[in-house]
């Protein structure tokens, strides 16, 4: 899992939920290397002291199965598709920005590794939302750890700022009635 923030965290937690064995989490603030063991992550790289691909290899013997990107950065997405094992999936969940392009090495798609994208977590609103619902009632479904902090309104410029920097999770705004 590259990237942290609030959908990375819920990518984690829906990996543990679906039995992965192994969760590796990479984002580039550190303090989140306790955060997402609360979600299910197994183990944690700071992707800013070295190469999380090199990383991602070396503790996994030569790849992983799937990697998902979470940020929507060009840089990040190729990442994802390096560190994958023969046959391996990297999907790319974050919004690369519009007219950017990703580059891939040709020869690798002849180890059967694959691309693709993601819209809405791909999800099937009839037949997910009630498994998330008790996903959510039997504890396994982590959305209240995913709440950082409570905002009000005037905040939230504040907030939009912190999830820039990704040291929170995400900020809930209250209204006081």
């Amino acid at each position: 899992m590259i990237g942290c923030g609030g959908v990375g965290l819920a990518a984690i937690n829906g990996a543990a939920i679906a039995g992965a064995g192994r969760i590796i989490a990479i984002d580039v603030s550190a303090s989140k290397a306790e955060l997402v063991t609360t979600f299910g992550a197994t183990d944690f790289i700071d992707a800013s002291q070295g190469d999380p691909v090199e990383q991602v290899m070396e503790m996994t013997s030569g790849g992983v199965h799937h990697a998902i990107e979470a940020i929507g950065l060009v840089k990040t997405a190729e990442q994802a598709f390096e560190m994958l094992r023969r046959g391996g999936t990297a999907t790319i969940v974050g919004a690369i920005p519009v007219g950017q392009k990703i580059s891939l090495p040709g020869f690798s798609f002849l180890t059967e590794k694959r691309i693709q994208g993601s819209n809405m977590g791909s999800n099937r609103f009839p037949i997910d939302m009630p498994r998330f619902v008790d996903f959510y009632l039997s504890g396994k479904l982590k959305l209240d750890e995913m709440i950082s902090r409570r905002i009000k309104l005037e905040q939230v410029n504040e907030a939009l700022q912190e999830i820039k920097t990704g040291q929170l999770a995400r900020s809930v705004i209250t209204f006081d009635h």
